[in-house]
């Protein structure tokens, strides 16, 4: 982390009678005490008894509101379900310790928080207990909190926080705040109640889409065909003589139709004729982008990732060579993209991952400075990567200039669908040696796909302060200059298994299509490799899937951990009459996940019956979370190795909406049961390693079943 955990907690304020602790202002030279420290702070805890968690992070369903209250809760001895929890605006003070801007991503809200939001509740419980000190003469020693006051041992003492919020609001910060013992947390582990459900099924919670509007004013953009291509010119006199519809303007997406209504919106927008010239790449189909991966992963000119020394000279059993390959993936999804945006107030209305890019889009789109603008950050209909892009900020932002009134832009399906930031489609090369004895002496992996963060900086750059970069995209990988591009190998190049000799080397291939982050990254397609090739070294060295991975892999690993506890869980070897497994291992986001998936064959196609799931991720916050967050990965991953795919003739995306972008439904997902490993350790992510194993599972399981090995997705049967 930049910051250190004195200065995440330092910063406290007496405003309206409460206690505010939370981070020091950046560069403003203002100490505590000030109350315009107000607006940055994690937690307050006001002379009415209102105890208000700032929660700086986005819930688009991982249950992230959840966890970070129960963090606080913990320390402070309070039910979360007494604290009332906003969502943060943008603010400096926010931002992610890791990405250097306010983001929700790489699955690590509870590992970055973990420690400093339990300190910011330690430090609220030891000020308001010395307040208690001084107040009733009784020494802290003799005190203590619970359930939102400050008693004495023998119970002749009592203060409600309400009470003690002003004066503890003039005790100093501790240093050092004392944190529980984990012996003694009553939350931590425990809590499983979600706060975010009561509003979601009352309607109460508010999403981008519900965003309030003084008068019914909707826009919807007509979109080129072509990914990056434009517009030469357009015809709206139909449009305008339809019933609703008050303007229509151009922008850089298109050409946007604004209507009292979506539909109004929508079906002159479909009276629109527009002349679109497509962009210049040659690389408009499916067919041609394929076969450029291919031509890249053939060559000489790819880029060493890891190279572990020369393989040992021992007599060899045998060589396998094998080629697999993924396609681009949409995020599909719940809510579409959608922006509210007010041109005089200059507000913001939007679900976003990461809510200072979308003030830097509001204000490109207004011809304002950022720091102007106010972005009202709501629930998320799912994320997956998808909205930490805020193009459709950017849209609404344009529209709501040109007319001059607070406008909300909703995409249709179609638009979601057509109009992604796709995960990228990468192909596979791995030869590997076996030895006499079953060791692998020798891995070489070879990677071909487009560099999602060289796609990114693209993106963003618009918005994009004058020689400033987020360091996520440095950190993250792109090395534009070398085209290497860490989200295009992580999984691979981090092998856990300790074979002989490991080559992992990398080629970017450009293509005009948009990219963008999608549930585990590049994790999603390199598991997919890696775990499918060590079954088939498995096999090839006649041995069981599991007993061959943990041969390779270190006695105290975590990977043999969750192995060991999918391999109890599913009757590893012995499935029921009719039935086949796969199985599949892999790190991601410092969480380490086993996954073992049942099948029957039905007609000639793999019908799922189970999923089992082990998960190493630290520390439990919230068990009941992790396991829903495992399911959904499974889920995800499932869905995408059966029938995801986005293809593209003549520069257009060919899918539209689920009729043939299909996800899994209900009757067709497995049961799955989820166990979670016991550990000490701290807090690891959880939103997003539950993907990466499923289709190796899967297509390992469809193996044993019917003796084909499918080494491209989605899987197809012959």
């Amino acid at each position: 982390m930049t910051l250190s955990r004195r200065e995440f907690i330092r910063n406290l304020s007496v405003a309206g009678g409460g206690l505010t602790l939370g981070f020091s202002l950046t560069a403003t030279g203002e100490t505590a005490g000030a109350a315009s420290l107000q607006p940055n702070a994690f937690l307050r805890i006001t002379a009415d008894g209102d105890i208000i968690v700032q929660v700086h992070k986005v819930e688009m369903g991982q249950g992230t509101v959840t966890g970070l209250v129960t963090l606080i809760a913990e320390e402070l001895e309070v039910d979360p379900g007494d604290i009332r929890y906003e969502m943060a605006g943008v603010d400096d003070a926010f931002k992610d310790p890791e990405y250097s801007i306010q983001i929700t991503g790489g699955s690590n809200s509870m590992r970055v928080n973990y420690l400093p939001l339990r300190e910011t509740g330690a430090a609220a419980r030891m000020m308001l207990m010395t307040a208690a000190s001084q107040r009733s003469g009784l020494p802290v020693a003799q005190l203590r909190c619970n359930n939102g006051s400050v008693q004495s041992a023998d119970g002749s003492v009592s203060f409600l926080y309400a009470e003690l919020a002003s004066a503890a609001g003039k005790v100093d910060v501790p240093e050092q705040p004392r944190l529980k013992s984990a012996d003694d947390f009553r939350l931590i582990g425990k809590h499983n109640q979600r706060l975010d459900n009561v509003p979601k099924v009352n309607g109460g919670a508010n999403f981008g889409i519900d965003a309030p509007l003084p008068e019914p004013l909707v826009a919807v953009v007509v979109r080129p065909p072509v990914g990056r291509g434009g517009m030469s010119n357009y015809d709206d006199s139909r449009a305008k003589s339809l019933p609703g519809v008050h303007h229509i303007v151009p922008v850089d997406a298109g050409v946007a139709v604004v209507a009292s209504n979506y539909w109004r919106a929508r079906k002159a927008a479909e009276t629109v004729t527009i002349d679109w010239h497509a962009g210049d790449s040659a690389l408009t189909d499916s067919a041609a982008i394929d076969a450029a991966l291919s031509a890249a992963l053939a060559s000489d000119k790819l880029l060493s990732i890891r190279d572990d020394g020369e393989a040992p000279a021992v007599e060899l059993h045998q060589e396998l060579d094998a080629q697999y390959s993924v396609p681009f993936l949409a995020h599909a999804t719940m809510e579409p993209m959608n922006a509210t945006v007010d041109p005089n107030t200059k507000e913001v209305w939007v679900g976003t991952q990461a809510p200072d890019l979308a003030s830097s889009f509001a204000a490109l789109g207004l011809d304002v400075d950022a720091e102007d603008v106010t972005v009202h950050n709501q629930f998320l209909g799912g994320g997956f990567g998808r909205r930490a892009m805020p193009d459709h900020v950017l849209e609404a932002a344009q529209v709501a200039r040109a007319i001059g009134k607070r406008v909300k832009l909703v995409w249709s399906r179609e638009d979601d669908t057509r109009h992604d930031f796709y995960r990228p489609p990468m192909k596979s090369r791995i030869s590997a040696r076996l030895g006499t004895n079953g060791d692998v002496i020798g891995w070489h992996h070879r990677l071909a796909g487009p560099s999602l963060m060289q796609s990114t900086v693209d993106a963003m750059a618009p918005a994009i302060a004058p020689g400033w970069v987020p360091d996520f995209l440095i950190n993250f990988g792109a090395d534009m200059a070398g085209r290497k591009d860490h989200s295009s190998v992580e999984g691979a190049k981090e092998m856990p298994y300790a074979f002989g000799h490991v080559q992992v080397a990398y080629r970017n291939v450009e293509t005009p299509v948009p990219l963008g982050f999608w549930r585990s990254v590049g994790h999603s397609h390199t598991a997919f490799v890696v775990e499918s090739f060590v079954d088939e070294l498995a096999h090839a060295a006649g041995e069981d899937p599991i007993a061959f991975r943990r041969r390779h892999l270190p006695a105290d690993s975590r990977h043999r951990q969750v192995l060991d506890k999918v391999a109890a869980m599913s009757d590893w070897g012995n499935p029921p009459p009719g039935r086949y497994q796969g199985v599949a291992v892999h790190e991601s986001f410092h969480s380490v996940v086993a996954e073992v998936v049942e099948i029957s064959m039905n007609q000639g196609a793999p019908k799922l019956e189970r999923a089992f799931c082990a998960v190493h991720c630290g520390r439990a916050i919230n068990p009941d979370i992790i396991r829903q967050q495992m399911e959904g990965g499974i889920i995800f991953g499932l869905c995408a190795a059966l029938k995801g795919e986005i293809t593209l003739q003549d520069g257009a995306v060919q899918q539209g909406n689920f009729h043939d972008y299909p996800l899994l439904r209900m009757n067709e997902t497995p049961d799955v049961k989820v166990a979670i490993i016991d550990s000490e350790d701290a807090p690891t992510g959880v939103g997003e390693p539950g993907t990466p194993p499923a289709a190796p599972a899967l297509g390992n399981a469809i193996f044993a079943a019917t003796g084909q090995r499918l080494r491209n997705l989605p899987f197809r049967l012959s």
